[in-house]
């Protein structure tokens, strides 16, 4: 069941399907133009002990419908002030969580797609010690990125060979600065475009496991 409710953010939840409380977490961040609705089925073929947030970007897309997490000046160039504004949202957003649901507050996991996935690298730079690990698919690094607090981190990015919305440049462009932060990458390629696949879903899983096996 999932419920629609506002803390910092709203969003709509999935229990875990597996384990016992306090559950790891995994906040999914969509794209532009979406809302939380549009990964929260992720939920159902990801590892089942993850209690599953998503939320629902602040702005709405004029003109478009739906919502994003800022502005953009141009592809992969986000209007500053409105993003360091979700930015300040997110952050609320991850210290509400394990007092409004029965989840791990040292196993967030933060996954995002496109718009959500440069919001969920900009999160786990900001705040490496609220954030396990991070899934970045199809996204780009935004400029004000504190890649510096990646050290470490656990980070799976993805992108697709064929993506017309961001090109696979954008995609290596993460590559390159996560792998100079110092962070545990893992980067992979699929021949796609600009969307989730299942072979990707499925390394996505294999990587959450792994990482849910290990303390700390």
């Amino acid at each position: 069941m999932t419920v629609l409710s506002d803390l910092s953010l709203s969003h709509r939840t999935a229990a875990a399907r597996a384990g016992e409380p306090p559950h790891p977490c995994l906040l999914l961040l969509h794209g532009r133009g979406a809302d939380e609705r549009d990964l929260l089925g992720l939920s159902t073929v990801l590892d089942p002990r993850l209690f599953c947030v998503a939320a629902r970007a602040p702005l709405p897309l004029p003109g478009m419908g739906g919502y994003q997490w800022h502005a953009s000046l141009a592809t992969g160039s986000p209007e500053p002030v409105s993003m360091l504004q979700s930015l300040e949202r997110l952050k609320r957003l991850v210290a509400e969580l394990p007092g409004a649901y029965p989840v791990d507050a040292a196993r967030l996991f933060v996954l995002g797609f496109s718009q959500g996935a440069a919001m969920t690298l900009m999160l786990a730079g900001a705040e490496p010690a609220a954030v396990a690990g991070a899934v970045a698919l199809s996204g780009f690094l935004p400029p004000a990125a504190r890649v510096e607090g990646l050290r470490g981190k656990p980070v799976f990015v993805a992108h697709g060979t064929a993506d017309p919305v961001l090109p696979l440049p954008f995609g290596r462009a993460v590559r390159d600065a996560v792998t100079g932060a110092g962070a545990d990458l893992t980067y992979r390629e699929y021949p796609m475009a600009h969307q989730i696949v299942e072979g990707e879903l499925a390394e996505v899983n294999v990587w959450l496991a792994e990482r849910l096996a290990t303390p700390g």
